[in-house]
């Protein structure tokens, strides 16, 4: 990872010092960069000479001090651990200029934990700039808030992400897994309960995911490309600090298995060899009697969660999700699409089935009482020009005029629950 985010500064322009503990190390680094930008260079995507840009990155064998003299920006991305992180952290503290910001690349770790590391003064400008593998190619970057950041090394970090051709969410608190390993989590979650539940196979689910939700992968599949034990790391490590979540068995055996996926040669399925992927073919129709929505609502639920807390907006959160994750669409543009009262309706199955954690946020319950169901009503999490059912009714008032008020009137005088769209009063 720390490699891919060197070449990406190098391909901006920056000149960039890259440290690591051994020259082996660094001259792997340095012949995985040059690989890199071939390709990038045979795409048409490279504007300079391969050697130009390499000529700006500078290796460095365990010298942080030397590494940061001077610099504007430092971003870490050592292993995820929080100790060797801190370390890390502090030494750069040290030498770094004042004004330099310090970020780290974690996925999983506390940033206000790390940033405690640091002189006070310098705590300001420690931010997360959390990039996805492989950074030269994964177009997202989310920008995290500690609870130390200054606003202007948030809008600095998010100018850094945008001058590497990237696109920057910002996560506005120091939440585990930020904003999309927590919508990864659930729909991960709800996949593992269902199989283990006896509901659903490894293969109905991810073919109902691919070929449904229309998904880019399903959820085993992932995990087992990602690595199940890297699954099982960020998992504990986001259980740890507090977020709400329903270990699964299905998950944790296979990691006490050390059966990690692609990595391995077998996960929740097999590959022809350790470290090499071949995608399981995996039939439409498996998925036929998965019902979806049960996987797609506790990503909702936790959009829903980031949006009321004030953690992101929905234009970063369905961003995050669409670019992080390849997904088509972001867990709130599918909530207006799917209706929210289908959704809340999925999410009380779940409780029913005893995943409390599940049970419908209260943004979710406050949006049916008052009518914003998605797009079928012309608002939901997004406003939209106009429904098909308003339009209709619209129409029909046209035509009908008086009549079709009396039978409003006569609906409404039953005392049967009664929706309307919340601009045109038309019923629903």
């Amino acid at each position: 990872m720390g490699h891919g985010i060197a070449e990406l500064f190098a391909i901006a322009g920056y000149e960039v010092s890259l440290v690591d503990v051994s020259q082996d190390i660094l001259s792997k680094a340095l012949r995985n960069i040059e690989e890199s930008l071939v390709k990038i260079k045979e795409r048409g995507r490279l504007k300079e000479d391969i050697q130009t840009i390499l000529a700006r990155i500078k290796p460095i064998v365990g010298d942080v001090c030397r590494a940061v003299e001077g610099v504007e920006v430092v971003v870490e991305a050592v292993v995820e651990d929080i100790e060797v992180k801190k370390r890390v952290f502090a030494e750069a503290d040290r030498c770094a200029p004042p004004e330099a910001i310090l970020a780290t690349n974690t996925s999983s770790l506390p940033i206000t934990e790390i940033a405690e590391a640091v002189k006070p003064e310098r705590r300001p400008r420690v931010v997360g700039m959390h990039f996805f593998n492989p950074p030269p190619l994964m177009p997202l970057v989310e920008v995290i808030r500690s609870g130390y950041t200054s606003s202007e090394t948030v809008n600095r970090a998010v100018e850094y992400a945008r001058r590497l051709g990237k696109e920057p969410v910002v996560v506005n608190r120091d939440v585990p897994g930020f904003i999309v390993n927590r919508i990864l989590a659930r729909v991960n979650e709800a996949a593992c309960w269902m199989v283990a539940r006896g509901e659903a196979t490894v293969q109905e689910i991810d073919s109902a995911l691919m070929y449904k939700a229309g998904l880019p992968m399903g959820a085993f599949i992932l995990m087992d490309y990602t690595g199940i034990d890297v699954v099982c790391f960020i998992g504990d490590a986001m259980l740890k600090r507090g977020f709400k979540t329903h270990p699964c068995p299905v998950i944790t055996e296979k990691c006490q298995q050390k059966k990690y996926g692609v990595k391995t040669g077998e996960g929740f399925y097999k590959y022809p060899a350790p470290g090499k992927f071949e995608r399981p073919n995996i039939p439409k129709e498996l998925g036929d009697k998965i019902n979806h929505v049960l996987l797609l609502a506790p990503t909702v639920n936790e959009a829903a969660y980031l949006l009321r807390e004030g953690i992101a907006t929905r234009e970063d959160i369905d961003k995050a999700v669409r670019l992080g994750l390849n997904w088509p669409k972001g867990p709130l543009e599918y909530a207006d699409e799917l209706g929210i009262d289908t959704i809340v309706k999925a999410l009380e199955e779940w409780v029913n089935m005893g995943l409390g954690g599940f049970a419908p946020d209260p943004l979710l319950l406050q949006m049916v009482k008052g009518g914003k169901l998605g797009r079928k009503t012309g608002e939901g999490f997004y406003k939209y020009a106009g429904s098909v059912v308003a339009a209709v009714t619209e129409t029909l008032e046209k035509m009908y005029g008086e009549s079709l008020k009396q039978l409003d009137m006569l609906i409404s005088s039953t005392g049967l629950p009664v929706y309307r769209d919340p601009r045109s009063g038309a019923l629903l």
